[in-house]
């Protein structure tokens, strides 16, 4: 039996319960068969856990929604000078971009540690845009640049890392987020040096160990990881 990604529409072998391609869960459904007459009457048989999870997701969706209407009817009702209600649908988009995407959506773990990465560097330059009231601030003062933007990014490549030592007969399909996270540490660096023109060092040592990391893979993946790369982009 060989079933469908309903994200990238590649063929997925029954035996496998993640798309080989993109790394999305694959749901399946038991197939109860009643033949009569040569006609199937039989209808999919839903597991207990997809119903489950489906009820879940809707509740959240629907408290997800009311609770920012209600926050941007209160707030602009009461006409603060302080906007509150961009923090509640902050927190809402936080929420569905990294656990909300885990619960509902079966993601793969080397696809959450490349997000989770992210947007805790995220969370960081919003902290740090409320406590100084503003995105522009010295390089002494951010913080979320010089210092947690790094350490996030080079936790997530320690991570990937070490499950791929973990997993190596199957390294290829941690090769793809670990490219990504490479990629990612170039973005301080463009950033530190767009604002302060100059880089701080922790900057450099989290870009050094990307360009490093990522030559490794090139060296060793060898033919099996630009293979990867052109699955990847369809090439």
């Amino acid at each position: 039996m060989i079933d469908k990604c309903p994200r990238c529409n590649v063929k997925v072998d029954s035996n496998l319960s993640n798309c080989p391609l993109c790394g999305s869960y694959i749901e399946r459904e038991e197939q109860t068969d009643i033949v009569k007459d040569g006609i199937n009457y039989g209808y999919p048989k839903v597991g207990k856990s997809l119903v489950v999870r489906e009820i879940a997701f809707r509740v959240v969706l629907y408290a997800c929604l009311i609770s920012i209407g209600i926050s941007f009817l209160v707030n602009f009702l009461a006409a603060n000078e302080i906007f509150w209600a961009y923090h509640v649908l902050f927190g809402w988009g936080i929420f569905w971009c990294t656990i909300g995407r885990s619960l509902f959506f079966h993601l793969d773990m080397r696809k959450q540690i490349f997000w989770y990465s992210v947007f805790a560097s995220v969370i960081c330059y919003y902290i740090q845009t409320m406590i100084y009231g503003t995105f522009e601030v010295t390089e002494a003062q951010n913080w979320a640049l010089v210092w947690a933007t790094p350490a996030f990014l080079l936790g997530g490549i320690a991570v990937l890392f070490v499950y791929m030592l973990i997993e190596y007969k199957d390294w290829v399909r941690l090769a793809m987020p670990l490219t990504a996270m490479c990629l990612v540490t170039a973005i301080p660096a463009i950033i530190s040096g767009a604002m302060y023109k100059q880089v701080h060092f922790m900057i450099y040592i989290c870009l050094a160990v990307g360009v490093i990391t990522l030559l490794m893979l090139m060296i060793l993946g060898r033919e099996k990881y630009f293979l990867e790369l052109k699955k990847k982009f369809f090439l």
